[in-house]
């Protein structure tokens, strides 16, 4: 299950660029949750072009017992400076997975995702939100140039349930976003921008 991840942007890709990246697991831990074992796993990767670091990321990866799914999280949206639905497709999902080599049937496979995992319907990914919600912040703030993304996942959103991504400002080179719908929300994410 993808529960989060942090994204800093040090300088631009070049587009036709020849680019690498460098993947190490940076952190282990387990912990006792209250549905059992959670096993946190943190990659880091590091994107570069002409061997200069360009973007690094870090993703928190939560291997966990088979559990029934939340489907709230018990806080409603909040007000913002922008909003954007969202009504995601088998095919968007379908996409998704394609383009960031996911394999994880949740997001693909009807019967195995209702009938295997118990949830009502196919996964929209964590990172599908985060890139929506970050998105949307570049569509309202189209002077901004990003420095650093942080997201955090609070529980799935449902294809093809609809959502809203949305954020605000909330101080001098900072935003808040999220991402969720009537049940609550699904993910909230911080901005740093200049």
């Amino acid at each position: 299950m993808w529960a989060g991840g942090r994204i800093e942007f040090i300088q631009p890709l070049r587009v036709g660029g020849e680019a690498s990246r460098v993947s190490t697991i940076k952190h282990i831990e387990e912990k006792h949750g209250r549905t059992g074992v959670l096993l946190f796993v943190t990659v880091q990767h590091d994107y570069l072009q002409d061997g200069q670091l360009a973007i690094r990321e870090e993703q928190d990866i939560v291997y966990r017992e088979p559990s029934p799914p939340k489907a709230s999280s018990g806080e409603p949206l909040v007000a913002g400076d922008w909003r954007e639905a969202v009504t995601p497709s088998s095919t968007l999902l379908f996409r998704y997975s394609a383009v960031t080599f996911n394999g994880h049937r949740i997001h693909y496979d009807w019967p195995y995702v209702t009938d295997t995992e118990g949830y009502s319907g196919l996964v929209v990914h964590g990172p599908l939100t985060a890139t929506l919600s970050l998105r949307a912040f570049c569509r309202a703030n189209p002077q901004a140039r990003l420095r650093r993304f942080a997201y955090r996942g609070l529980r799935p959103l449902i294809a093809p349930q609809p959502f809203e991504v949305g954020g605000r400002i909330s101080g001098e080179g900072q935003a808040e976003l999220w991402a969720g719908n009537e049940a609550g929300l699904a993910q909230r994410a911080d901005v740093q921008f200049d």
